[in-house]
């Protein structure tokens, strides 16, 4: 990926040298670095940035004496100090100097050693991630979820960017949390699924196991296995019963239909793999499917379409797809 998000390589990166990261983190960093020389050359600059401040880390390991002496060389023009006291005097100064040090090296970088754990979801990767309170969490591809390292604090918060799997482990005495968009999921032990959108800014929660309680800025809902809700990007929640076993395709890898419309079909399709279907013929849409397609290729689906509905198609360019005729008889 490009550096498009610095704070969040910056975090993964200083973990990384710090030897902090799990593997598929680590994993995560190799791939990026050999993706450019853009990518190498920035992770090189954070490495040496990191090495001086490895140095400056400890504060007894400064030579006070020869920092002093650099000091005074370059301010003997200026006016003439004496030499530093012991006691009082040599602590304030190695302060004083170490803090000049870490100013001049920033801030900033400094404080994203101790900061949030961002985990990046790779394509191609399974993106199966253990969260430090054992609970896991599968990441689609392209999405974020970033929390505090170690769960400090009074809850177990983190914020989600695209769609992500939870299998929580139960805390009463330290709900978790997470969120996304202008919501909140708060959960004690549960099953979930919940996916942002962050360019449309709508938010769906499907729950599977136990219970949770979905927030927006100005309504809240309490969900039962199978519930479904919606936030549009005003804070309205829709609720209602999921219908969709496929809402997790992306994790199962599997896309089933039983006597579904093929306008229903089609938007599941699209999501999977990423396409656009233009259907030529509007009666298509609404022709009813029973199929399972299992770790199957898009040219393989529309395989099976053909056979079934006697349709063709044409690629109009790297992601639309053009579907022609079509029988629900066939």
């Amino acid at each position: 990926m490009a550096i498009n998000n610095e704070d969040h390589i910056l975090a993964i990166l200083t973990r990384y040298l710090k030897d902090d990261v799990v593997q598929e983190e680590e994993n995560f960093v190799d791939d990026w670095i050999a993706k450019s020389e853009d990518n190498k050359k920035y992770f090189e600059e954070v490495k040496l940035l990191w090495q001086a401040l490895e140095g400056v880390a400890d504060f007894d390991k400064i030579d006070i004496n020869e920092e002093w002496k650099i000091f005074k060389s370059r301010t003997e023009k200026v006016q003439t100090p004496e030499q530093p006291k012991k006691g009082f005097n040599l602590v304030f100064l190695k302060i004083a100097a170490s803090v000049a040090i870490i100013f001049g090296l920033g801030v900033y970088f400094l404080n994203r050693l101790n900061s949030d754990v961002t985990l990046l979801a790779q394509i191609g990767k399974e993106n199966k991630f253990i969260l430090p309170d054992q609970s896991v969490v599968w990441l689609k591809e392209g999405s974020e979820l970033t929390y505090s390292k170690d769960f400090k604090g009074n809850e177990r918060t983190s914020e989600l960017k695209g769609e992500g799997f939870f299998e929580v482990i139960k805390n009463p005495n330290k709900p978790f949390v997470v969120k996304a968009n202008n919501t909140e999921t708060r959960v004690l032990g549960t099953s979930f699924n919940l996916k942002a959108n962050t360019k449309t800014k709508y938010t769906e929660l499907v729950l599977v196991t136990g219970k949770v309680q979905f927030t927006s800025k100005n309504q809240k809902e309490i969900l039962e296995p199978r519930d479904k809700v919606t936030a549009h990007p005003n804070g309205t929640l829709l609720k209602k019963v999921n219908d969709n076993p496929n809402f997790i395709s992306w994790k199962s890898k599997v896309l089933k239909f039983e006597d579904r419309l093929m306008k229903d079909v089609v938007v599941d399709i699209e999501q999977f793999y990423g396409v656009k279907f233009v259907l030529e013929n509007g009666e298509l849409s609404n022709c009813t499917l029973t199929s399972v397609f299992e770790n199957e290729t898009v040219e393989d689906v529309l395989a099976t379409l053909t056979i079934l509905f006697d349709i063709t198609h044409e690629k109009l360019d790297s992601n639309r797809i053009l579907i022609k005729g079509g029988d629900c008889n066939s």
